[in-house]
Parts: C-alpha cells; sequence; structure tokens
C-alpha cells in the first residue's frame, strides 16, 4: 500500500503541471473552428517557433499577378509583393480575423479572370480588393485545393469534391460524390482509429463533448490532488487561526471526497484515453502506422463517404484528362464524369504521414510533389519518380511515408522568369539557383504573424513545445508521460479500491448480528 501510495502523491504532484497542460490544450484541441480568431504573440513562446527566413512553412507558394506584383501566401495569410521580394502589403482584407482562418493553401485565377483563394476558413473570391466568402453546399470550411480545366473549377475540402459555376458576378458551388477506389474495403488504420477516439471524434460531438468533460475532470483532479498533497503543512501553520483552518479542512474534505468519487468512476476513460495519445506520437506510432482492420460499425469509422477526411489536394491531369486526388491512402485518378471507380496509381512519390505540402503540375502529366519526406518530380504515365533536386531515382511510395525526410518541404515557388524556390520547414527559403541569396523575411510579416492558439495547443499537447530543453530527447516526451500518467492512475484506483474494501469488511465487523 505504501508503494501505490508513494506513486500515486510524488508521481502525481510532479506530473501535475505537465497534465493540467494536457487538459486544458486537449479541450482547445477539440474546438478548432472556435478558438480560431485567438492568436499568440511568438515573442512570448520559445525561439524555436520564432520565424527566420520564411521557416515553419511561412509560405507555401505564390501567385504571380503581373509582371510587377504577385501574392505570397501560406501560413502567413497573404501578402502582396514584387518579383524581387522587397516591399510587402497585407493582403487578406475580407477574411476572417485570426492567423489560423488566414491559412491558405493556393491561389488560382479562372479562365473568366476570377482570382479564387483556398483558407483554412473557407473558399474567397477577390472582388474589389477584398475577398468575398463563396457559399458552399457543405459543412467543413477547409478547403485543401483548387484546380480547372477550361471553364470547370474544381475545389478539394477534406472530404468532398465541388465544382463551381460562373454565375453573373459570383459562384455557384456543386458536391460531387466520388465513387470508392477500385477493390474498396470499409477498414481503417489503427492510427485513425486511435486519434478518433482519443479526441471522441469518433461518436461525433457526443464523443468530443464527453472528453472535454474529461478534460475538465482531469483539470479539478489536478486541483484537488495539490489541495491534498498541502494540506499535512498548511493545516500546522493555520493552528494558530482557527476560522482560516476550519475552513481550509473544509475545502480538504470536499477536495478529497470528490477526488475520489470523480477519479474512480472516470478511471477506465483516463486510461484509455492515456492509451491511445501514447500511440499518436513516435517512437510507439512507428508501431502501428500500417496497421489496418475492418471499420466499427455505427461510428465515424463507418462513415457512408470513403473519402471523409482522406482529400489533401488536387490536379486536373492534362495528359489524360484525369483528376488526380492526393488523399491520405495515396494517389489516385478519377475520371471528371464519376463513372467509374477510382484507381490508384500504380507508382507513387513517397508522402510524409504528415501529409502533401506541394503538388504542382509545370508541364502536362508531370507533377512536382513535396512534403517533408522531400521533392520529388513525378511521371505516373512514365512510371518514373526522382528526386527534384539530385535527379536520382526515387524507390516508389507505399501510400505514407516515413514522417521526415532529408528535406521538410513545406512550400515551392517557380517564378515565370525561371527562378525556383524551396521552402524547408526548420531552415526556410531556399533558392535553387546555386550562388543567388534568397531574400530575406521582413520584420513586417514577423510582426504581423503571431502562433494560433489552436496550434500553440497541438505543440503543448504533442510534447514538441518541450523540445526547448528537452532537445534530442523531447520524442521520448510523450511515451515518458504517459507511462507516468498510467502509474498514477492505476496506483490511485488499487488505492481507492483497497480503502474500499476495508471500509465494507469494517462495516461488516461493525453491524450488529441479526
Amino acid at each position: 500500500m505504501r508503494v501505490f501510495r508513494f506513486l500515486h502523491r510524488w508521481l502525481g504532484i510532479t506530473a501535475t503541471l505537465f497534465i493540467l497542460f494536457f487538459a486544458i490544450s486537449g479541450i482547445v484541441l477539440n474546438h478548432r473552428s472556435f478558438f480560431s480568431a485567438a492568436d499568440i504573440n511568438r515573442k512570448y513562446l520559445p525561439a524555436s517557433y520564432h520565424y527566420k527566413n520564411w521557416n515553419l512553412a511561412a509560405v507555401k507558394s505564390a501567385y504571380e499577378l503581373s509582371p510587377d506584383s504577385m501574392l505570397v501566401y501560406g501560413n502567413i495569410g497573404i501578402w502582396l509583393t514584387d518579383p524581387g521580394f522587397n516591399h510587402y502589403t497585407p493582403f487578406m482584407q475580407g477574411m476572417r480575423r485570426g492567423t489560423d482562418n488566414r491559412r491558405t493553401t493556393r491561389i488560382v485565377q479562372t479562365n473568366s479572370g476570377q482570382l479564387l483563394a483556398a483558407s483554412m476558413s473557407g473558399l474567397y473570391q477577390l472582388m474589389d480588393q477584398k475577398w468575398q466568402p463563396i457559399r458552399l453546399p457543405v459543412k467543413e470550411n477547409r478547403i485543401t485545393g483548387i484546380t480547372q480545366n477550361q471553364d470547370t473549377v474544381w475545389v478539394l475540402t477534406r472530404s468532398h469534391l465541388l465544382t463551381l459555376l460562373h454565375n453573373g458576378s459570383y459562384f455557384e458551388a456543386q458536391k460531387h460524390v466520388l465513387p470508392h477506389p477500385t477493390n474498396f474495403k470499409r477498414e481503417t488504420s489503427l492510427f485513425r482509429a486511435l486519434w478518433l477516439i482519443h479526441s471522441g471524434k469518433i461518436l461525433g460531438l457526443p464523443g468530443k463533448l464527453l472528453v472535454d468533460l474529461m478534460g475538465l475532470i482531469m483539470i479539478f483532479l489536478c486541483l484537488s490532488g495539490i489541495v491534498w498533497f498541502v494540506a499535512p503543512d498548511l493545516m500546522k501553520s493555520l493552528k494558530n487561526r482557527v476560522t482560516v483552518r476550519k475552513r481550509f479542512a473544509s475545502l480538504n474534505r470536499f477536495s478529497l471526497k470528490w477526488h475520489n468519487t470523480l477519479g474512480i468512476w472516470t478511471l477506465f476513460f483516463m486510461i484509455l484515453l492515456t492509451l491511445t495519445g501514447m500511440f499518436l506520437r513516435p517512437p510507439l506510432l512507428i508501431t502501428i502506422i500500417r496497421s489496418k482492420f475492418p471499420a466499427i460499425k455505427h461510428t465515424l469509422l463507418d462513415h457512408p463517404n470513403p473519402w471523409y477526411d482522406k482529400l489533401r489536394d488536387i490536379q486536373f491531369d492534362r495528359l489524360s484528362n484525369q483528376l488526380v486526388l492526393s488523399t491520405s491512402e495515396g494517389f489516385f485518378l478519377a475520371s471528371t464524369t464519376f463513372s467509374d471507380s477510382l484507381k490508384r496509381i500504380p507508382l507513387q512519390p513517397p508522402i510524409s504521414v504528415m501529409g502533401i505540402n506541394v503538388f504542382e503540375q509545370p508541364f502536362d502529366g508531370v507533377f512536382i510533389t513535396g512534403s517533408f519526406s522531400g521533392i520529388h518530380r513525378w511521371v505516373p504515365s512514365a512510371m518514373q519518380v526522382n528526386d527534384y533536386i539530385t535527379g536520382a531515382p526515387v524507390a516508389p511510395g507505399r501510400g505514407m511515408a516515413n514522417p521526415f525526410g532529408s528535406i521538410p518541404v513545406a512550400g515551392y515557388i517557380k517564378m515565370d522568369n525561371g527562378a525556383e524556390y524551396l521552402f524547408d520547414y526548420n531552415a526556410g527559403m531556399l533558392n535553387l539557383q546555386p550562388g543567388i541569396h534568397s531574400p530575406p523575411m521582413p520584420e513586417v510579416i514577423k510582426r504581423n504573424s503571431p502562433m494560433p492558439l489552436w496550434n500553440l495547443a497541438l505543440e503543448v499537447h504533442t510534447g514538441r513545445y518541450y523540445s526547448f530543453f528537452l532537445g534530442k530527447y523531447n520524442i521520448l516526451f510523450i511515451p515518458v508521460a504517459g507511462l507516468v500518467i498510467l502509474l498514477v492512475l492505476i496506483s490511485g484506483g488499487i488505492m481507492w479500491a483497497r480503502n474500499h474494501i476495508k471500509k465494507k469488511r469494517r462495516k461488516a465487523h461493525s453491524s450488529p448480528p441479526v
């Protein structure tokens, strides 16, 4: 019993601050749209979160409006500049407030001359130098890609494919039902299942609210545990202050009672959340990343839309006259009539499990793909994948690849004059023309590009935030923290069970014979 008391008391108090951060950040992560307008000034964060040389996925790409002006866009939103990257003006008027809402994934100009921007907060059309939102027939706002073929504009969300019809001065959107892929099996990855369980989304809104409740209870358990921990010493110091001592004694009794009651009633859920969270980050993630099993009926895993939350980017292949869809399951071909099942492309470039960041078509049938697994030149019709920088052949990818390659590619720009810029997530902007320096990141963009609160919560929840003092050992934070929390929970459950059994025995012995 002393061992369990020691583990619960000292491991609990040692890990209290981190557990509180886990609980608070988890609640924020479960409600991204609600917190999307909240930002944190980067000067209050560790140096690893400060912008330097366009790092941290600051830029995804750029669109040249004219020979003397262009729009640079990405996590910084949209900025108007010149081809020399000398002067910058914010170009986000009309977009929803908040850095997270203004994150832009693509800007295109339609054949009718309309400028469209795909962002986290929806699809926008530029009218009178102001972005106007376009109403879409789907609930999700996050736009992952835009492409076009002649007068047809294709818009991709995380779950749906839409077409835009230009009706006078505005657009009307139509939703299409994407057919199943060839040889489709209604199954899911173990990673996705654990992630949906951990967030509660596997049961929809009720599940999310249940996980939020578990977060609030965890916060109470931490605070009541602190009260119980400091109670003995504080009671001694208050021996001459009778009134205050009585009030604190009452608070301590209340805290201990509900600490035990809530703790034992939620023990199973707390252990489940801890275990699932431990496998959502390396190194334990590596053990499950390719595991699949049949989808669980009556849950979000068994969604009627086979592409629910799987669509990542899109291009219209001008060589085959088909759509090329980048998904979390790999690349697929789709006819524009959607009369056939989507066909998986046989040979594919490596794409990081973190997702695709670059998907361009410089020539018919030729694509440039970039992710945290590197940047590649891909010719599907010729069954060729080459490293874009070295030109060396690359082994074909099997869907999602390892999280990080030699260059974690976050963005790519190719100018009309042939200049090419690569954006390394860590190193920032790299000029692919030898001997030419990259333009510096101006202070005006740094000052006006805070970190979204949702992303700060993600960094804290995944443990990456603590890398400023853990260094290379940061990868071990989640499994170690998870193990500590499990020991605290299990030792607390054992202590409660033993005390409960003792109380029942005393009650039985003290009861008068019948």
